[in-house]
């Protein structure tokens, strides 16, 4: 039987571990939170206690972690799972850092003769539940033949995309325009308010026309002022917001509407919104304007504070 450890089980990584026990995997499994490791448990995955007992049992690892940080320690601190795993291993980092700690990773990877891809991907908890994401990898394209089955047991559209670091930066890029463009669709959606339209109406031109699909996916929690439906958390969207500013800057490149987006993401972390999702960054734009978005008879309008 087919092995693999999964490193990370909460709102992505659930969905991986149902895909690859669906098809066939023998999947050891690894997370802090308790419930999480229950959840995939009940659905045939066998508990790790520790990443070094992943490694210990598996030559392919995905990790699904938070934060660059959890990342590293997760791959090359202190029991990180590089020193256990064997050599010619496969390590595939699901998460979103910065390109910079994915090429590092590469890099250590190299060192221990382990093959590494960061592999960030979208879709979200959905696209992972029914193993239709959208995978964006960087690694050595030599290699890339031998990874290419394993993600399309939770990928749908694959791009290998360069070296490592080409992945995350591709992902870094791809979130800062959904980031904007939920803030343009605030903003747009505020003046068309009070401009007298039914904002219903303008969210189906807007479909029709030459909108982007991030109206598709968050436009119902914008137009109803409802913001606990998370398709995507808030605080998660600022971490990958700030770490895309932080690529620009060290590429040198301006970033105008990268830094004003995430100056209102983080004005809305600061107000308690980084559980809710994502697009709670337009109740910002609303305060902002003086005033507060809700519905009114199924079509969003304006209340004066």
């Amino acid at each position: 039987m087919k092995t693999v450890g999964i490193i990370g089980c909460g709102a992505m990584g659930k969905g991986i571990v149902k895909n690859f026990l669906k098809t066939g995997y023998k999947v050891y499994v690894y997370d802090l939170n308790e419930q999480a490791l229950k959840r995939v448990a009940e659905k045939g995955a066998i508990i790790a206690h520790s990443p070094k007992e992943v490694a210990m049992n598996v030559n392919i690892v995905i990790t699904s972690l938070p934060t660059p940080s959890i990342v590293k320690e997760t791959l090359v601190g202190k029991d990180g799972i590089f020193t256990y795993l064997e050599k010619e291993s496969i390590v595939i980092d699901m998460s979103t850092v910065d390109s910079e700690t994915a090429k590092g990773l590469g890099q250590k990877a190299e060192e221990k003769n382990i093959l590494f891809f960061d592999c960030p991907v979208s879709g979200g908890p959905s696209g992972a539940n029914d193993g239709t994401l959208t995978i964006m990898v960087g690694g050595k394209r030599g290699s890339f033949p031998k990874l290419d089955p394993i993600l399309k047991v939770v990928g749908e559209h694959i791009f290998y995309l360069g070296k490592n670091g080409a992945g995350q930066a591709a992902k870094l890029c791809h979130n800062m325009i959904v980031a904007s463009t939920i803030v343009s669709l605030g903003e747009t959606f505020m003046v068309a308010s009070r401009a007298g339209l039914e904002l219903e109406q303008l969210a189906e031109v807007m479909r029709k026309g030459s909108a982007t699909r991030v109206l598709d996916v968050f436009g119902e929690n914008i137009l109803k002022g409802e913001y606990d439906n998370v398709l995507f958390s808030l605080e998660h969207m600022l971490k990958d917001v700030s770490l895309y500013g932080e690529t620009a800057k060290t590429m040198k490149v301006p970033s105008f509407i990268g830094s004003v987006t995430q100056g209102l993401f983080e004005i809305a972390e600061e107000k308690g919104k980084g559980k809710l999702d994502t697009s709670a960054v337009c109740e910002v734009i609303g305060e902002l304007a003086g005033a507060g978005i809700g519905t009114s008879n199924s079509t969003l309008s304006v209340t004066e504070k």
